[in-house]
């Protein structure tokens, strides 16, 4: 049965006194809440906070109150006024009442730390020893963390076209000057948020952006981590960059630091494969999936709902005959994630019994013009019906299959920018009129309501909701992801504790199509990992947007983990215009 918000007393039950070591030892050993699940079932909810490893803390330090494990005799009844039951007063209580100081101001029932749904369960008050200087970059008052930004961009926002130098550190805690790029106004917002709304068991996190080298080549980013991590010691960096990341987060995780690697727009090679975080097991994290996971994820939509069934969306006159598959895909050496997308794809698709009678491939997209048009025409010679496209970024291939009538199925696989409207609506719209998209994207009908947005929001209202929405909200889920991990960690923060409690989430769907199931599979450093069909429509408007086209949500953005996707052809899930609403996912134009 699906466990809503206020069910999770259920899940994890207040225990009296006497069985305070009982519940120790549940989390201390092995337990069904740290081995992940292997088919998930109940609605995503709320990460447990584990004990420390050496020292567990006594139940008045708020860790094992967050799980609602035991209560003091002042904690108020579930029917007390300004109770909710679980030994945290209700919102809106006056901090300190009674003999519960409340330091943190928690939301819902069961409490989280904020309002955002992925939110840990709250601990609202912490007072002891954190144990000081736990971890490198960590003390018994701060907790570093380095922020690193592509170094010599631009970016369009309210105030015009701006522009930051590279090579540069920005110590956040230094004063706000009139012109700060619009990255180091963003980070600090967040950073006042994040700070204020979750426990860091007396830390304050102190933030850092690096501008690094423009270059962006491997030698450069690599130069970079050594050089930042060098200037401002930290605990963690989180890695914004693009080309070549990994370079940049292995240097770091090699110094031993924990890297984050965090999503960046406009950038299609979002998202890392999986040997990278094994490589570095603990060190590595990110919010979004990993190549591989996303593949799979998508791979299984192309197996269960396209490869058994006849030809259902294409604009030419096959409807109901036989699919015939294509594949289209780089062969750039210099990108080796979409290189891998592409790769993963063809071979999962052909396990599962998928034939490819054309397996076309291209160098650097939209520029390689004559590939794409060799590319359309083999498709068209052989009586493609239905082509899949790992590396849909590329447009050059739906503006080469408009010029000559050509219309067929288009199954995308979503890479946070193939997906995006911005993207469909620089393809041909008469081709992309028949495309389907798989998107590890959430929900968003209304982008102000979007977590990312209120949360900026209530630290800095004055900066314009443009800014936050197309370039904030990229770095709200590494953030979160970052704020976490501290929090169920534990007061001995270290690298051992973060993973500890990463893993400790529960392996639970979601039923929220806002929502993304997150936690981590045993070997496993990413936290997204599900997704949605959608469709575009290039006569829809996305909300917040003026311009035309959006993508349309099958099923609501109704979500599903790999393997699990409905029965039925791509089209079964798909309703009209009325009741597919549009997805205002991603960056997009005012």
């Amino acid at each position: 049965m699906a466990v809503s918000g206020r069910d999770w007393s259920r899940r994890y039950p207040p225990l009296g006194g006497a069985a305070i070591a009982a519940a120790i030892a549940l989390f201390v050993l092995p337990s069904a809440l740290n081995i992940p699940l292997t088919n998930p079932t109940q609605t995503l909810e709320f990460a447990p906070i584990p004990p420390d490893e050496d020292d567990t803390p006594p139940p008045d330090t708020g860790n094992l109150q967050s799980l609602s494990l035991g209560e003091s005799s002042t904690a108020p009844a579930a029917d007390a006024p300004g109770g909710d039951g679980l030994g945290v007063p209700a919102p809106g209580t006056p901090s300190g009442v009674g003999d519960r100081p409340i330091t943190k101001r928690c939301v819902g029932n069961p409490p989280r730390q904020t309002e955002d749904p992925l939110a840990p369960p709250c601990v609202a008050h912490f007072e002891g020893d954190n144990g000081g200087a736990t971890f490198r970059g960590v003390d018994a008052n701060e907790v570093r963390v380095l922020v690193y930004m592509n170094g010599g961009t631009n970016q369009v926002t309210s105030r015009g076209v701006e522009a930051e130098s590279s090579n540069k550190i920005v110590d956040l805690d230094d004063p706000p000057t009139s012109d700060d790029y619009v990255y180091t106004r963003l980070v600090r917002g967040y950073s006042i948020f994040f700070n204020d709304r979750f426990q860091a068991y007396g830390r304050r996190v102190h933030f850092f952006i690096h501008y690094g080298n423009s270059a962006k080549t491997p030698e450069t980013r690599r130069s970079d981590a050594a050089d930042g991590i060098a200037q401002t010691d930290p605990f963690a960096v989180i890695s914004f960059a693009g080309d070549n990341a990994d370079d940049y987060l292995d240097a770091a995780a090699e110094i031993g630091v924990v890297a984050l690697h965090g999503l960046l727009s406009g950038v299609s090679s979002n998202g890392f494969m999986a040997d990278v975080f094994a490589a570095n097991p603990g060190r590595i994290w990110s919010h979004i999936p990993s190549i591989d996971k996303r593949a799979e994820l998508f791979s299984s939509y192309v197996c269960q709902k396209v490869v058994p069934y006849p030809v259902s969306f294409s604009g030419n006159d096959d409807l109901g005959q036989p699919r015939r598959l294509g594949i289209i895909r780089t062969n750039n050496e210099d990108r080796d994630g979409e290189l891998r997308y592409g790769q993963l794809v063809k071979q999962h698709v052909e396990a599962c019994g998928g034939e490819f009678l054309v397996d076309a491939t291209f160098g650097a997209g939209n520029t390689d013009v004559g590939a794409a048009s060799a590319n359309v025409a083999a498709l068209n010679d052989r009586a493609v019906t239905t082509v899949i496209f790992p590396n849909a970024y590329d447009t050059a291939h739906s503006r080469a299959a408009a010029q000559i009538g050509y219309l067929p199925e288009w199954v995308v696989l979503g890479d946070y920018v193939s997906e995006r409207p911005l993207q469909s609506r620089l393809q041909d719209q008469t081709a992309w009129a028949h495309a389907r998209f798989v998107t590890n994207y959430p929900a968003v009908l209304d982008p102000q309501a979007q977590p990312c947005v209120q949360a900026f929001e209530e630290a800095d209202p004055q900066e314009p909701s443009f800014e936050v929405r197309n370039y904030g909200c990229d770095c709200y889920p590494s953030l979160l992801q970052l704020f976490t991990g501290i929090q169920v960690a534990g007061p001995r923060l270290n690298v051992d504790n973060l993973d500890r409690g990463f893993h400790a989430i529960p392996a639970i769907r979601s039923d929220d199509p806002s929502v993304p199931a997150c936690y981590y599979d045993v070997g496993d450093y990413t936290c997204v990992k599900d997704g949605q069909a959608q469709w575009w429509d290039p006569s829809g408007q996305t909300p917040g947007s003026s311009q035309p086209g959006c993508v349309r949500m099958m099923e609501g953005g109704r979500r599903y983990l790999a393997g699990q996707w409905p029965d039925g052809d791509v089209e079964a899930q798909r309703g009209d215009t009325a009741s597919d609403p549009c997805n205002a996912q991603g960056p997009d134009v005012a």
